[in-house]
């Protein structure tokens, strides 16, 4: 699991996280888009696989999009340039 963190003074990091799994699947933290143990509860529900890391939930950015169309825009956005990042700094390890 590759961790990408935004450089900004203005959010916590844990908001600034987003984690990239072996097959180049973009998580981002839950509780940008809606209060956490509510997010959680759906994703269980829907049997979504999620990632904990540093006391937050952290979902594939795909099921966020779906789940929060209002932020879907923002979401695909990000995963973009999250998955960008990753290829750029290893290229050719992961086929995404």
């Amino acid at each position: 699991m590759e961790q990408i963190v935004i450089e900004s003074p203005l959010l916590e990091q844990w908001l600034r996280t987003a984690l990239v799994d072996d097959h180049g699947r973009v998580f981002l933290p839950c509780g940008a888009f809606d209060n956490e143990l509510k997010a959680l509860l759906c994703i269980s529900h829907d049997g979504v696989p999620i990632v904990r890391h540093e006391g937050h939930v952290y979902a594939p950015a795909s099921w966020l999009a779906k789940e929060y169309p209002r932020h879907a825009q923002a979401i695909d956005t990000i995963a973009d340039k999250v998955s960008r990042e990753v290829q750029a700094t290893n290229p050719g390890e992961r086929d995404m």
